[in-house]
């Protein structure tokens, strides 16, 4: 039930100020991160030391260990930073006015589009020879599924796409920060109108590109494989992610006496979010696992077998088994209750803890496929995690800080925003 309050207390002159005790707490997940990125990779040189050369076109198992950590760290902040517009897109397409007060927060994210798409860039080529084996012409030669698939799998073909893909998103999020800038400079109509116009065409586009990029970036990383649920699987597991991250920031500000417009019925609905798209998560998991698990057939089927057997692969299997109960349990016995969902600092918890077990599914995706046997979660994995995160919400901080206001004041869905409110029966 929706009620309207007359006098709502907002001031609309807040400016996020990055406190030191917040750029101390980030400072302290830099360190440590370098300290566990050391250690592991002083690991992963000893095993080379000791067993010799890794799985894999004879790359060392550092290698391919490190190789595997930089393309989970991009595709996660580039994940993040791109759905960050797509949230906002949606947004704009469906006129919806609930999150306009806290549009600041996914726009900080989106601003870190372009350095996580060069960083991507950077990965997928300069590691090319590391991450994907049907990049070399030797191993092509000797298998007749590599030759069949190299008419779309081949390097040129590859950067072309990926130049494609992360050109068209830069362009559209480019038009989008434009009229971002200058609807809150002016307040004119016509800016939320390009906004709009923007989402419908992003959209498509985004529902095409995403689905190239997933099966290039990630499911190329094992050739012989397939899924056609695939680019959803990424899709939604990089989608939680993102509304994780943004409800985690949300409530960070609250606490810290920020974001005086936002009520507990929009936090509600960052945690609705965070419920209702966990289901759905599990539901795409659920749906590849048990459609290629049923049928059986080889070439499918393989691709779950490196992760769930002990026999093969045992470091896996308990990361496989506690991204899946975590993922689904903990969003949905935590987060069911309506009035749980207004408690800032339990949802914090939850939405804190699934930005690592999402990580751990992007893990899952492409640690097996690239460092084999040799991989695993450890100091080294755990450091590019910290790292990561430590960097994005250093740089969402510093754009936060920025913005003219913490909260939009121009958007012609203000004034539903403001009295935004709903009661949990």
């Amino acid at each position: 039930m929706a009620h309207e309050h007359s006098h709502t207390s907002v001031n609309w002159q807040e400016r996020f100020t990055f406190e030191p005790h917040l750029r101390k707490a980030l400072m302290y997940g830099f360190i440590i991160a370098g300290l566990l990125i050391g250690i592991g990779l002083y690991q992963a040189f000893n095993i080379h030391v000791e067993h010799g050369e890794g799985h894999g076109h004879h790359t060392a198992p550092w290698l391919s260990r490190l190789s595997a950590n930089l393309l989970i760290t991009s595709m996660y902040a580039l994940g993040v930073s791109i759905l960050s517009v797509f949230f906002l897109a949606v947004g704009y397409a469906a006129n919806a006015s609930w999150y306009v007060l806290l549009q600041r927060i996914p726009q900080s994210f989106s601003k870190l589009l372009p350095w996580t798409a060069g960083l991507l860039a950077a990965v997928v080529i300069g590691l090319s020879g590391v991450l994907y084996e049907w990049t070399h012409a030797d191993v092509v030669a000797k298998d007749p599924i590599l030759q069949h698939k190299s008419s779309y799998l081949n390097l040129p073909f590859f950067i072309v796409r990926l130049v494609i893909i992360l050109g068209g998103w830069l362009l559209f999020w480019r038009g989008f920060s434009r009229n971002w800038e200058s609807l809150d400079e002016t307040g004119d109509i016509r800016y939320f109108h390009n906004l709009r116009r923007l989402a419908a065409g992003f959209i498509v586009f985004f529902a095409l590109s995403w689905s190239v990029a997933s099966w290039d970036w990630l499911m190329s990383t094992s050739p012989h494989w397939f899924s056609t649920m695939f680019a959803v699987y990424n899709f939604a597991n990089l989608w939680i992610t993102t509304i994780s991250f943004i409800t985690f920031t949300a409530v960070v500000l609250k606490l810290n006496g920020y974001l005086s417009g936002v009520n507990d019925s929009h936090i509600h609905d960052l945690g609705k979010f965070v419920f209702a798209f966990s289901i759905f998560w599990t539901y795409i998991f659920y749906g590849q696992f048990m459609l290629i698990w049923y049928a059986n057939i080889p070439e499918e089927s393989f691709w779950f077998y490196e992760r769930i057997r002990a026999h093969v692969n045992p470091q896996y299997v308990p990361i496989f088994y506690l991204t899946i109960v975590v993922n689904f349990l903990l969003p949905l016995l935590g987060l069911m209750s309506a009035s749980i969902k207004r408690n800032y600092v339990w949802l914090g918890i939850v939405s804190g803890v699934l930005l690592f077990t999402h990580w751990l599914d992007t893990f899952m995706v492409v640690m097996p496929s690239v460092a084999g046997k040799v991989g695993g979660l450890g100091p080294m994995e755990v450091g590019f995690f910290l790292l990561g995160v430590s960097a994005m919400l250093w740089q969402v901080a510093r754009y936060l800080e920025k913005a003219p206001a913490l909260m939009a004041r121009n958007h012609p869905y203000l004034e539903e925003s403001v009295h935004h409110s709903y009661e949990p029966i």
